[in-house]
């Protein structure tokens, strides 16, 4: 179901009304900063009033910058001016150092600047107060301050209609819920822990993280063992040692107290020199830190104060919108103040029984998915190319989505734009428009008439073809020596590597390198800057097939031809963990082979391992390279050639031998439709390989 983003700035609002009126001021205010639908002045004003300046300046960030426009500009200005006039040590210490050299040299000089404000932001630094008034009261000019701001606000387009709250009836929220479900609650929280529920959801799938967590701690409702892992991963002790302590303390029992002396062990871990400059020291470290974690996890399962809160209600997707969606489509169509006829539910959370009847009645019976498969369903556009019929072996997206650039199986590239001129790319980013309007793509060439060409492998047979992009520059082989070209001008301007053993998958990792992955099963990490080795990476025997990276636990992970995965950490280039994803698993026997890796991907978030293989898909845990999650396609179905996340993470495009495709939700893997080939081609359906681009929420 789409619902539309009137109804979700409607209950956004009726949200934030209920947090005021239950006392949830951190989620109060987190939210209007993650939604972006209510600037609250008088917020920001008392901040201001009682001198917390980076809350003053974190709220104010979150709805616009000082680069936005003229009025923003001056509102930042005039706090940070502010704040370093009242800095104790403004005559050269380092406070009122950091507040000038971070705070207000954020502020951009914009063309319509007067000669005085130029003046003033030039000559900031050398502002003085004499020593006497340093005990003057603030309070007069915070106070200005805020008149000030309130009169720029009012004027300022990146805040236009977010400064006045709409009028609604007290408790608004929960009287709606109640009148839609009047028998609701048997759960022991009754209607608000209910509604609690509810709000957690949607704050979840509208990935309002910030205030989803700050939420779970004030109302503890529900105690989120996942996000407790997740901040544990990522080294952010301090904020887990936060998280646990709303819910518990040290004197609660024996298992909390355990719970804070293991994080104080991790704490002490990471800020001792414990590191080891040897791999086996950091081995021993990285495996001290997974006992750690899974302890914690341990202990909070046992842990009879979370017992209650570590469940979450299962519920239909988007169960508080389509509820709110349902009262307002009542609402529009009656346009009545009386209640007769208002659609009444059942439950509010957990799966509804008549669901629950109609799984034990389908099992083990599967659902049929939803089938596409006329040409009116489905929208298709056609890249043209009218001077090869060579087979594509890789495609993709620009980074910004500006070209398609594929390389076909003769070593030679082709670049689609939606430019008008020939010489430049376009600046439109690829999308369908509601009128089911398309860019018309154009095969593009250089003046020059120059092309852009790989050298082939001596065995074409046995040659593996990639690419990658890294701004304006190609770094491509098909089975020679690893080619960089000018996308500009498609000039080759270098190549290097050999073509024995031979590149078989690159990708770019930050820091300036390049990871190489052969098909001798090693991979090369070359530093671009210096055209340096700079390491050499062994664990694997067969060729390479793909490689991830994850920035958020700064690790690689490779995978190769016969089903193995290895992670490796990018800081001190370690081998921390390797495991076959093709054991425990059974192989499909309409399929040649089930070990290949055809592919690996983080999601959107860079938290969970897609894996794919040509027969089944698997999510996996990273730091254990363990499968929580696998999909096996029909019995019927022929093998898997590709799999990827959506823009948004939330589903998994799969495509097969045949030409089909099945979308799959990502959380649960349950299949969702299916597209046939017949809705967007009469091609021929023999031999055909997908190559998904997902770029702004399209899959082409």
């Amino acid at each position: 179901m789409i619902l539309d983003e009137k109804n979700r700035k409607n209950l956004v609002f009726l949200i934030l009304q209920f947090f005021d009126e239950e006392g949830y001021e951190e989620s109060l205010h987190l939210l209007e900063q993650d939604s972006g639908v209510f600037f609250d002045f008088s917020y920001l004003s008392n901040a201001i009033l009682n001198g917390n300046w980076k809350d003053a300046d974190d709220y104010l960030s979150a709805f616009t910058s000082p680069e936005a426009n003229t009025f923003s500009r001056k509102m930042f200005f005039g706090l940070f001016k502010l704040k370093f006039s009242e800095a104790p040590d403004r005559s050269g210490g380092s406070e009122a150092v950091k507040i000038f050299s971070k705070d207000l040299r954020r502020i951009p000089v914009l063309k319509d600047d007067s000669f005085d404000d130029l003046v003033e932001v030039i000559a900031v630094d050398d502002m003085r107060i004499p020593e006497e008034t340093c005990c003057v009261d603030k309070a007069p000019g915070r106070a200005k301050l805020c008149v000030d701001l309130h009169k720029l606000a009012e004027s300022n387009p990146s805040l236009r209609g977010k400064l006045d709250f709409p009028s609604l009836n007290k408790s608004a929220l929960l009287a709606l819920i109640s009148l839609l479900c009047p028998n609701c609650s048997r759960r022991k929280g009754g209607l608000k822990e209910d509604l609690i529920c509810l709000i957690l959801q949607f704050l979840y799938e509208a990935k309002y993280k910030n205030t989803l967590h700050k939420l779970e701690q004030e109302t503890k409702v529900f105690f989120n063992l996942n996000y407790l892992a997740e901040v544990m991963k990522l080294g952010e002790y301090g904020k887990a040692e936060e998280y646990l302590g709303a819910f518990t303390n040290w004197e609660d029992n024996k298992y909390s107290k355990a719970m804070f002396l293991e994080l104080q062990k991790l704490i002490c871990l990471q800020s001792t020199e414990w590191e080891v400059a040897t791999p086996s020291g950091s081995l021993d470290n990285m495996s001290l830190k997974i006992k750690l974690h899974a302890s914690v996890a341990m202990l909070a399962k046992k842990n009879p104060v979370l017992k209650d809160e570590l469940k979450f209600p299962s519920m239909e997707k988007s169960r508080l919108l389509t509820l709110v969606k349902q009262t307002m489509d009542w609402w529009t169509c009656n346009n009545t103040s009386s209640l007769e006829n208002v659609p009444v539910v059942s439950y509010l959370c957990g799966t509804p029984s008549s669901m629950k009847f109609f799984f034990k009645k389908t099992v083990p019976r599967k659902k049929k998915p939803n089938e596409i498969k006329d040409p009116s369903q489905c929208n298709a556009l056609v890249l043209p190319d009218c001077f090869s019929e060579e087979k594509i072996a890789r495609l993709t997206y620009s980074p910004s989505g500006d070209y398609i650039l594929a390389l076909a199986e003769d070593a030679t590239h082709k670049l689609w734009t939606w430019s008008s001129s020939q010489n430049e790319f376009c600046k439109y980013t690829p999308k369908i428009l509601k009128e089911n309007v398309y860019p018309k793509p154009r095969l593009h060439q250089p003046q020059s008439g120059k092309t852009m060409e790989n050298e082939m492998a001596t065995s074409v047979q046995k040659s593996t073809s990639c690419f990658a992009v890294k701004g304006s520059y190609l770094f491509s082989t098909s089975g020679g020596k690893i080619a960089v070209f000018d996308l500009k001008n498609f000039e080759k301007v270098a190549s290097f590597g050999s073509p024995t053993p031979m590149a078989t998958y690159f990708i770019f990792i930050p820091g300036d390198l390049l990871a190489v992955g052969l098909d001798d099963g090693s991979i090369f990490i070359h530093c671009l800057s210096s055209r340096k080795v700079k390491e050499k990476l062994e664990g694997h025997d067969q060729k390479i097939t793909c490689l991830a990276f994850s920035r958020c636990f700064n690790v690689l992970v490779s995978s190769d031809s016969d089903g193995k995965l290895c992670l490796w950490s990018t800081k001190s280039w370690v081998k921390l963990t390797s495991k076959n994803s093709t054991r425990k698993f059974c192989n499909r026997s309409n399929l040649e082979s089930t070990s290949l890796v055809t592919h690996i991907q983080f999601d959107p978030y860079q938290i969970e391992l897609l894996v794919v293989h040509d027969g089944w898909i698997g999510l996996y845990e990273v730091r254990t390279l363990d499968c929580r999650l696998q999909w096996i396609p029909d019995a019927s179905d022929p093998a898997i050639t590709s799999a990827t996340y959506s823009s948004d993470g939330e589903i998994i495009y799969v495509g097969f031998r045949c030409g089909s495709i099945k979308i799959v939700d990502s959380k649960t893997f349950m299949t969702l439709c299916q597209i046939n080939l017949t809705s967007f081609t009469q091609l021929s359906t023999s031999n055909i390989r997908y190559s998904f681009l997902v770029h702004t929420s399209i899959l082409v």
